[in-house]
C-alpha cells in the first residue's frame, strides 16, 4: 500500500476517533503533502536549469560532450539521483 492510501485511511480512522485526532492529522498531513510539493518544485528547477544549460550554443563539437556529462551529473546529484544506478 502506498504512502497516500495510508495516509487516507490514518485520516479516516482519526475522524472515527474524534474531530480534534481528525484535525491534528489534516494539519500533519497538509504540511507533509507541502513539503513534498517543495521538493518536486526543486528538482524541476533543477532539471530545467540543466536542460538549459546543456541547450546553450555556447559550447560547439565534441567539446560538449564532457559539459553535458558534467552537467547531467551535477543535476541528478542535487535531485538525488546520484546512485551508481544512474551515474553517466
Amino acid at each position: 500500500m502506498n504512502d497516500f492510501v495510508q495516509d487516507m485511511e490514518n485520516l479516516i480512522n482519526a475522524y472515527d476517533d474524534g474531530w480534534d485526532d481528525y484535525l491534528a492529522l489534516c494539519k500533519q498531513l497538509i504540511e507533509k503533502y507541502k513539503l513534498s510539493a517543495e521538493k518536486l518544485q526543486e528538482q524541476l528547477n533543477t532539471a530545467k536549469k540543466a536542460l538549459t544549460e546543456i541547450s546553450s550554443p555556447n559550447v560547439i563539437g565534441a567539446a560538449r560532450i564532457p559539459l553535458y556529462r558534467k552537467i547531467a551529473s551535477e543535476a541528478l546529484a542535487a535531485i538525488g539521483g546520484d546512485d551508481d544506478e544512474n551515474r553517466l
